[in-house]
């Protein structure tokens, strides 16, 4: 049994790096949601209006989709345990996720 924690943000500006390249910085303070338990798949609470971005970690290795009513499965993106990920999110949505194989 693993869990997942998410916290989301409404903006995510980027600074640059030495090469100038942009780097998305998460602009605190962010929402966090109740932390997600699973080992099959499980959905966390929709993202609150006005997120645009979450951030994801979880303590064991994990699949993850997001979207209206999502259902991970082990088919898709794997993440390895305490992995810290961003990924853009449309207020409403959920994340799934599923313990890795």
């Amino acid at each position: 049994m693993s869990t997942l924690w998410v916290r989301c943000y409404s903006d995510m500006p980027a600074t640059k790096d030495v090469k100038g390249a942009p780097i998305p910085v998460a602009q605190e303070p962010g929402t966090d949601l109740t932390a997600v338990t699973f080992t099959t798949s499980a959905q966390s609470a929709a993202f609150p209006a006005g997120t645009q971005y979450i951030g994801i970690i979880a303590d064991g290795a994990f699949h993850y989709v997001v979207g209206s009513n999502p259902t991970a499965t082990t088919a898709a993106l794997k993440v390895p345990a305490d992995t810290l990920l961003f990924l853009g999110v449309e207020p409403g949505d959920k994340i799934a996720a599923i313990d890795a194989a």
